[in-house]
């Protein structure tokens, strides 16, 4: 077992170049410095992007003063508006049309074997389909997918009896698309 003996007093004794809490002390100022400096330019940027924004807004609100006033700008305004209310009563008076021919075609496309249709008539937005069958599952088949298409909606139960069908569905305004 070796022990070391050190004869030289404490005083004259090599000591580190730089001691824990030394170096941890300049850490932290590192860190700080870098901190603030990020923090403040970050700050300056947000406010020179605040300042650029606030003169463009006071350019566009001059524009917009100067075109508010001149007669051919308020004119061309004004069928704008006329032309955008036009469009919305048409998109409205569109979607509330059944188109009937894309409705029927979907009436007829999935009709199964052992169904025929004999009659459909319109009441409203609402189909009745009249036909004959050879058994109610047949039936309830066909108002199942006629109920699984989008376009449509089963209004009821099918009536069926001596091999005869009655269905009704409803068509929404626009369906049949």
């Amino acid at each position: 077992m070796n022990i070391d003996i050190n004869l030289i007093p404490e005083e004259l004794r090599i000591k580190p170049l730089v001691d824990g809490r030394t170096f941890a002390a300049v850490i932290v100022i590192v860190l700080l410095a870098f901190g603030s400096f990020y923090f403040f330019n970050a700050r300056s940027d947000s406010q020179a992007e605040i300042a650029s924004l606030g003169s463009q807004i006071k350019t566009i609100q001059q524009q917009t003063a100067t075109l508010s006033s001149n007669p051919e700008a308020v004119q061309l305004i004004s069928s704008i508006s006329q032309l955008k209310a036009a469009k919305q009563a048409y998109e409205a008076f569109a979607a509330s049309r059944v188109m009937w021919g894309n409705a029927l075609d979907g009436v007829y496309s999935p009709v199964p074997k052992g169904v025929s249709i004999t009659t459909i008539t319109q009441t409203g937005n609402a189909l009745v389909i009249a036909g004959t069958a050879s058994s109610y599952t047949e039936v309830s088949a066909y108002g199942r997918a006629l109920d699984n298409d989008p376009r449509f909606s089963l209004a009821g139960l099918p009536s069926f009896g001596k091999g005869l069908f009655s269905l009704t569905i409803s068509v929404p305004p626009g369906g049949g698309r």
